[in-house]
């Protein structure tokens, strides 16, 4: 814990709220940010962690917040539902410093990410809907796990920047899908080749989307990053194809490992804390800035203008303009405050000749549809 708490603006309570918390994701997710998120605070710190917890299910979110309330950790949780008498998600969000949204259907065999958008897309307007309208736009980070990441970050990030509550705020920059999954599985996987002999768990960025073959595990780094001994030389000979491929479609496995019966929920839920957790770390003072954090963001806000520095020569110089992407970031507290590009000068002929034009096509239309049903 530093001896420094950086400047952010002070209040008692750190609040966050969990959307969609009574489901498989949004479970598991409140459990470890109940059971762990009080550790991040300063130990001189007065503040304290509210999680307000959010589902369309009445018993089952009532019955989740009584259960992680016998946790013997210094954080409260509330529920909240529709006409629940206490104001309902309207209560849920006010005042909230980050929310985050595991909300949605779950993936069946045979369906793809894409193949969700239907319902998703409903939803997550309806909850974009919802926090422009009680949430503080100026200062609110909000986080989307909810799949197809690719195409409901943009129908987020425009539902929120189209309302009148937007006017002077950057609200864009500080809307993210989370991706972290598939690094936590490119990292998973390469250990497993390795049989798990080092103890050093390798860091491989992810870039691109977060659906099939828009995601690109930057593999390439094994062999040229220092934190990464231990792991270089292990991907010739076509094994780089096919961990490539596995973690691209890993999601798959899950889904048909559990027969029908759900998606990849503890993994998941598992990433989005590693990410919560450092927006915590954030808001509550202990760091300046978030960094090299990989997440999928908008690259121009409402005017046509970059997101953040950075941004532009991406899109000019590597993904022939792409609007969204998943890429290396610097995050403060007013948001995106520099795009990473610089990993795209370092990818290999595979990675830039192989997987990103198929990347881009994909993603494109993802990000069309996603506009679409604004």
């Amino acid at each position: 814990m530093p001896a420094v708490s950086y400047d952010v603006q002070q209040r008692d309570i750190l609040k966050i709220a969990v959307l969609g918390a009574a489901g498989g994701i949004g479970q598991s997710l409140s459990l470890l940010l109940k059971s762990n998120a009080s550790f991040l605070l300063p130990r001189d710190s007065s503040r304290h962690i509210s999680l307000a917890l959010y589902d369309v299910n009445k018993d089952a979110i009532v019955g989740t917040a009584a259960d992680l309330s016998h946790i013997d950790t210094p954080i409260t949780t509330t529920p909240h539902y529709p006409n629940d008498g206490n104001g309902g998600i309207a209560r849920c969000l006010q005042d909230a410093d980050m929310v985050i949204i595991p909300a949605g259907v779950p993936r069946k065999p045979g369906m793809s990410r894409d193949d969700l958008i239907g319902v998703n897309a409903k939803i997550i307007k309806s909850l974009g809907n919802d926090i422009a309208e009680y949430c503080d736009l100026s200062k609110v980070h909000v986080l989307v796990i909810s799949n197809p990441v690719n195409s409901l970050v943009p129908l987020m990030v425009s539902t929120l920047a189209n309302s009148p509550h937007s006017a002077n705020t950057n609200i864009e920059a500080r809307v993210y899908g989370i991706t972290h999954l598939d690094l936590v599985r490119a990292s998973t996987f390469v250990q497993q080749l390795n049989s798990f002999k080092s103890n050093n768990a390798p860091d491989i960025p992810v870039i691109g989307g977060h659906s099939g073959d828009t995601i690109i595990p930057v593999f390439s780094v094994l062999n040229h990053r220092a934190s990464n001994s231990g792991y270089a030389n292990l991907l010739d000979n076509g094994v780089r194809q096919k961990l490539v491929h596995r973690v691209q479609y890993g999601g798959d496995e899950i889904v048909q490992a559990k027969n029908g019966n759900g998606s990849a929920t503890l993994s998941m839920a598992y990433a989005g804390f590693k990410i919560a957790a450092q927006f915590i770390d954030l808001l509550v003072g202990n760091i300046r800035t978030i960094e090299n954090i990989c997440m999928y963001v908008p690259l121009t806000n409402r005017y046509n203008t970059e997101i953040a520095p950075g941004s532009d020569e991406l899109r000019s110089k590597y993904i022939n303009g792409t609007l969204y992407f998943s890429i290396p970031l610097s995050i403060g507290i007013n948001g995106i405050e520099r795009v990473h590009y610089e990993i795209m000068e370092h990818l290999d002929s595979y990675e830039r000749e192989t997987l990103l034009p198929i990347c881009l096509e994909t993603l494109k239309g993802n990000i069309d549809k996603g506009l679409s049903l604004v």
